[in-house]
């Protein structure tokens, strides 16, 4: 027997003290080193994924697409203002974002969307290749947890470091970073803390490196607190599995959990910001309530998502780790060298980890007890993380041909069973019945006694065969994709990104006034920060009840049940906001072009009572506005039906009948002030509209998780009667009694004007990165007004005094003056950032506290 390698320290083995390990006659046969094998991991791991996307032509290999969802709406366009951030030209800072929403909280989403350090690469690009950055994210995420995985498999159980390496390809490379991480970056992290969180739980076994371990934590739940918490659960089961099979007494047992207990709590407290932040970002956000996602699988299309290359429709748990890791997995049972009672912990808890992922409760509690609006299976790569480990046990100790052959015979029991379902494509079964035979073959050589040179040919061997099935898999996975990823390219959005964002830059008078733009001038949810400037436009699971409400009052548009707000295309509230240019796209279709807009400045002054006299207390949209404004500009018209299918009337308003093809559409009429430019407002409407001589507008509701802004519906003809039309597509549908306002454009402009004479002068506006102040009018009384959502975080002064809570101005940001006032100054603050640097303090001195504790021990010995 030889000795097994040295690349894990003495610890609570699972034979036990004083058991001799068995298999060690594999494990010491192909010597090498850890690092190495750890960067092999960590190269094979991207190559593949490179090779993968570039045989199918996806970015940045060619012209398809990996920007699918939220990577396209979210994730390129945060670090668009990143990048910005770090070059000093946002407006705003880490604190807040004065572009998305006309203003919103930022820190909450930094933590959470930008807090990778990979994402740091961002500033070292060109801004308009945003999305080369974006893909780093995954492929160094990628890289560096299949290093880590390989490395901690060594400390799971000594073993030959280059076929560990191969298992930690299988790991980096699973189904969960093709189909989820992959196109969400931000989660990427928690692919790397499964192992990372291990290895610091290792510690605790061998009573080592707490302070090592406690960094490691913190590293984790700030990079990403959301899969980190994922990640801590799926650490937490693999420690307790491997107390459970250890032979060590219980006191040795609870010692070791203690360490555990003291290492995450002083983690959780040096990553407090990260999580305090973030939560309570969370915890005031729009709610999205009104989505229902079900976690129920069926068996078989849970199994077959065992074969690398499957993709699922709908979505289930994308588990799939490689063909090498499936087949040792299949193997355990039949590795007698491998204890019972620990083949049977390991196999016990990949099923019941797999049944939590399709239990409700379980899934809840994975998911941070509450099932979120988008995939529910975002802990996937636990399972997987759990396969690769499972995989590792079987094969460190080398299982017997018997073994192997036995793996073999279920993997093929196992397509066998799958072929039928969704998942499993053509391509996944070619990758598993080429894939397996090669690695049973591969494997089988291996046990056979061969000399150290053909062992050494052999493990070659195994790795060009992980590389080439690897890479199949993630071509695969990009084929099935591909119907989603249509109609967006990154090369020529990064072109057109590049005219339009210096487009926007010449426009720019921040802070004197914002430069917005007209709905769908770009592609992304997110166009405001992709093109720096500021508009309404913001899609964040952070958008705030606040000003999710509170500017759906005023008319905007909104879908994801309020946390994704949509562009403003009417002159209200470009007004209302401070938008003095407007970007809009170029008649000819390329390019921008810009155009001055009468608007209010940031900062402006509301006369006492104005709001009382012209809406509130508020009851329609067109209320609300004028109440904002502090003057009568609009007149609501009854409605008059004329034609087309209609109901009788209900409370809310007159039913809308759906037409028959050729039929014609509901039309009604209305009298107005001729010139007035009449609006629409049905935010539950669904189907088409359009106005005496005005253009067909798309409504697309689906209350309460989509709702539509104000529409225009054209100017009033001069005999002051208007018509307009509307085809439902939905049965069932209301046209509001008060849902068509009209603007009297000469009563609109001379109350922005009016206002903003009575405003201080933009020179007597500071604005900072999350501050406001100005020098008003000696003795100014009524109301300062900042154009800018209300949200919590906001402390404000007047003349110098204590900071108090600014109140809600129709939903914009309201400082009461009082008997006269001539400064006010606000600053916003990011809620729980104070407590949470505070609990980082109390970790910083508990883990300086360890640090001193051998110096102290020292001194008081001498």
């Amino acid at each position: 027997m030889t000795t097994p390698t040295t690349d894990a320290p003495a610890r609570l083995a699972p034979e036990g003290p004083g058991r001799p390990a068995t298999g060690t006659r594999f494990t010491g046969r192909l010597r090498g080193s850890g690092t190495a094998a750890a960067l092999a991991s960590a190269v094979l791991s991207m190559a593949a994924y490179c090779i993968g996307m570039a045989a199918h032509g996806t970015y940045p290999f060619g012209q398809g697409s990996r920007a699918m969802n939220d990577l396209r709406n979210q994730y390129v366009p945060f670090h668009a203002h990143l990048w910005d951030l770090q070059h000093g030209t946002a407006q705003g800072d880490l604190f807040f974002n004065w572009r998305s929403g006309y203003g919103n909280g930022f820190l909450g989403e930094f933590f959470t969307y930008l807090a990778n350090p990979f994402s740091l690469l961002t500033g070292l690009f060109p801004r308009e290749y945003a999305d080369l950055p974006v893909f780093l994210v995954t492929l160094l995420s990628t890289g560096l947890a299949a290093a880590v995985m390989t490395v901690f498999l060594g400390r799971l159980r000594p073993g030959s470091p280059w076929l560990r390496a191969l298992l930690g390809t299988g790991y980096a490379v699973c189904g969960w970073t093709l189909i989820e991480g992959g196109i969400v970056p931000m989660w990427m992290w928690g692919l790397v803390a499964l192992p990372l969180l291990c290895i610091a739980a290792d510690f605790c076994l061998t009573e080592r490196r707490w302070v090592l371990g406690t960094l490691f934590f913190a590293l984790c739940w700030y990079a990403n607190f959301y899969s980190a918490a994922m990640a801590t659960i799926g650490a937490v089961l693999v420690l307790l599995l491997r107390l459970a099979v250890t032979d060590a007494d219980w006191r040795t047992r609870g010692r070791v959990m203690g360490r555990a207990s003291t290492m995450a709590v002083a983690g959780l407290l040096l990553a407090a910001p990260a999580i305090l932040v973030s939560g309570l970002a969370s915890a005031q956000a729009q709610p999205s309530d009104s989505y229902v996602v079900s976690v129920a699988t069926e068996p078989l299309t849970f199994l077959g998502l065992l074969l690398p290359g499957t993709v699922p429709e709908p979505a289930a748990p994308n588990v799939f780790a490689g063909v090498l890791v499936l087949l040792l997995v299949l193997a355990l049972p039949f590795q007698t060298r491998v204890r019972v009672r620990e083949r049977a912990a390991w196999l016990v808890l990949i099923v019941l980890t797999a049944l939590s992922f399709v239990w409700t409760p379980t899934a809840k509690v994975w998911q941070g007890f509450t099932l979120p609006h988008g995939s529910p299976f975002r802990e996937s790569f636990v399972l997987s993380g759990l396969l690769v480990m499972a995989a590792w046990i079987c094969l460190a100790h080398m299982p017997r041909r018997r073994a192997l052959l036995g793996g073999a015979v279920l993997l093929g029991g196992v397509l066998l069973l799958t072929r039928g379902t969704q998942p499993v494509n053509t391509y996944a079964v070619r990758g598993t019945l080429v894939g397996g035979a090669v690695v049973t073959a591969l494997l089988l050589l291996y046990a056979g006694g061969l000399r150290r040179w053909a062992r050494t040919l052999v493990v070659g061997a195994l790795a060009l065969s992980t590389l080439a099935l690897t890479s199949y898999a993630v071509y695969a996975t990009h084929v099935e994709f591909d119907p989603a990823r249509r109609g967006y390219t990154e090369a020529s959005t990064m072109n057109r990104l590049a005219h339009d964002t210096r487009e926007a830059a010449a426009h720019q008078d921040w802070p004197r006034s914002r430069t917005g733009i007209t709905p769908g001038l770009f592609v992304t949810n997110n166009d405001p920060m992709l093109l720096g400037v500021q508009a309404g436009g913001y899609y964040s699971s952070y958008v705030t009840k606040e000003a999710a409400t509170g500017l759906r009052d005023l008319g905007i548009g909104y879908a994801m049940g309020g946390r994704n707000l949509r562009t403003a295309g009417d002159p209200f509230l470009h007004a209302l906001f401070g938008t003095g240019t407007l970007l809009e796209k170029a008649p000819d279709g390329r390019g921008v072009t810009a155009r001055d807009v009468p608007a209010l400045p940031l900062f402006s002054l509301r006369s006492p009572g104005t709001d009382q006299a012209h809406g509130a207390p508020a009851g329609s949209v067109w209320a609300h506005r004028q109440a904002a404004l502090g003057a009568k500009v609009y007149t609501v018209p009854a409605l008059k039906y004329e034609k087309g299918p209609v109901g009788g009337h209900v409370p809310a308003g007159r039913q809308l009948g759906q037409p028959a093809k050729g039929e014609a559409w509901s039309t009604f009429s209305a009298q107005c002030t001729p010139g007035d430019q009449a609006f629409l407002y049905a935010p539950g409407f669904y189907g088409q509209s359009v106005g005496d001589g005005g253009e067909v507008q798309n409504n697309t509701a689906h209350p309460p998780v989509v709702l539509n802004p104000v529409k225009p519906l054209g100017t009033v003809p001069a005999d002051g009667t208007f018509r307009f039309a509307l085809g439902a597509t939905k049965p069932g549908q209301v046209l509001p009694d008060d849902a068509v306002g009209c603007l009297n454009p000469k009563a609109f402009n001379a109350a922005v004007q009016a206002v903003r004479s009575a405003s201080p002068a933009p020179d007597r506006v500071d604005v900072g990165g999350h501050s406001i102040e100005a020098r008003l009018p000696a003795g100014a009384t009524g109301t300062a007004v900042v154009a800018t959502p209300a949200i919590q975080g906001w402390t404000c002064s007047v003349n110098g005094g204590a900071a108090r809570t600014p109140v809600s101005y129709q939903g914009l940001l309201g400082v009461p003056l009082g008997a006269g006032a001539d400064r006010v100054s606000c600053s916003y603050t990011p809620p729980g950032l104070k407590p949470g640097l505070a609990a980082t303090g109390l970790g910083a001195l508990a883990v300086a506290g360890v640090l001193a504790r051998p110096l102290w021990r020292r001194r008081r010995d001498a």
